[in-house]
């Protein structure tokens, strides 16, 4: 017996199971990480969170008279009209539609992005991210592509895109904003040049 010698903490469950853990938990925090800091964001600019833009953007501006948002300097000449009512709320969550623009995008489809405020009257933090929108296109119903995914505190308000990839010949959409309670729609007519 005085031979045996003592095993390694390596060589027994409990010390691989703390070891994975510790893997585990470094790789998580070093993707966090990155992700704050935009690495994962394909080019995409970093959102701001605060009252003010920064230097050289700008916030979406009231729409021009009659329902209709112009894609100017994006799609050359697309046009999306918004409904007259752009609010829509339940509860403690509101949604005001903002601006619509269009691009061209791959070959025979066209990028429509949606610029919305969340608004939260509540007082915990909520969601403010792509699984509340789905956008009938035809007799499609299609989830957006940006992967805006937000926290928005109790009693504030943030600005985000949501996009969608639709067929360039599409005319009409219905955008539908999801609650908890139900859902509300929002009839979008998009014009080409």
């Amino acid at each position: 017996m005085a031979d045996e010698k003592p095993t390694s903490w390596w060589a027994t469950l409990p010390g691989l199971l703390t070891a994975a853990a510790a893997v585990i938990t470094a790789v998580t925090g070093l993707l966090l990480g990155l992700g704050q800091l935009g690495v994962f964001d394909g080019g995409r600019p970093a959102a701001t969170s605060g009252g003010s833009p920064a230097a050289g953007t700008s916030q979406p501006g009231p729409p021009p008279p009659g329902g209709t948002a112009t894609g100017a300097g994006e799609g050359a000449g697309w046009t999306v009209a918004l409904p007259a009512e752009r609010t829509y709320r339940s509860s403690d969550i509101e949604y005001e539609l903002l601006e619509a623009r269009v691009r061209p995008e791959v070959a025979g489809k066209v990028a429509l992005t949606i610029s919305v405020r969340c608004t939260n009257h509540g007082r915990y933090d909520i969601n403010f991210w792509d699984s509340t929108f789905r956008l009938n296109a035809g007799a499609v119903s299609l989830s957006p592509d940006a992967g805006l995914n937000e926290l928005v505190a109790g009693d504030s308000s943030k600005s985000g895109d949501v996009r969608f990839t639709v067929p360039a010949d599409t005319r009409g959409a219905l955008l539908r904003i999801k609650f908890a309670q139900g859902e509300s729609t929002a009839q979008l007519t998009i014009s080409p040049p």
